[in-house]
């Protein structure tokens, strides 16, 4: 299935995939923290950052909606490579053993950033197959991702 999120066309992984991010990362306003007016930004009731609390969840304010259209594009594109590569080296149906989609793309996510938490920590594995650690480096190719939160308030991936 596929959504349609500020016109870009984003499949049910990927739309999973940018939640994961919004719940797990945390805001980094653009302003040094010495900057900081009681942990926010000291601008006017009508910026898109006003009252936007720096290291608090970024599902705190923000939604899917409030990443670029670029970030969104990327995010896709990202998220059709990793499963691209699962497919190619025969991991994908193996995968789909223990999960959906959409749970392989949250846990694509966690795994990438480092979280403690994805494909490594058992939940892809039985007594006749253990994918967890395959997936897991392939994850690890694609390295870290940064969510930076521009001055216009709109949410910026950078990998």
């Amino acid at each position: 299935m596929y959504s349609k999120v500020s016109g870009v066309v984003l499949s049910d992984a990927t739309v999973s995939y940018l939640e994961t991010i919004l719940w797990a990362e945390t805001v980094s306003l653009p302003v040094p923290e010495d900057e900081l007016v009681e942990g926010c930004m000291d601008v006017d009731d009508e910026h898109p950052l006003h009252g936007v609390a720096d290291c608090e969840p970024l599902d705190a304010y923000f939604q899917i909606s409030d990443f670029t259209i670029e970030s969104l594009e990327r995010a896709q594109e990202v998220v059709d490579d990793f499963f691209d590569q699962l497919d190619s080296a025969g991991l994908l149906d193996r995968a789909n053993r223990f999960a959906n989609d959409d749970r392989i793309a949250y846990d694509f996510w966690l795994t990438r950033q480092g979280h403690g938490a994805g494909f490594w920590d058992g939940d892809y594995a039985d007594d006749t197959d253990d994918v967890g650690d395959a997936l897991t480096e392939v994850a690890k190719g694609f390295g870290e991702c940064y969510v930076d939160v521009g001055d216009d308030g709109q949410l910026y991936l950078n990998d």
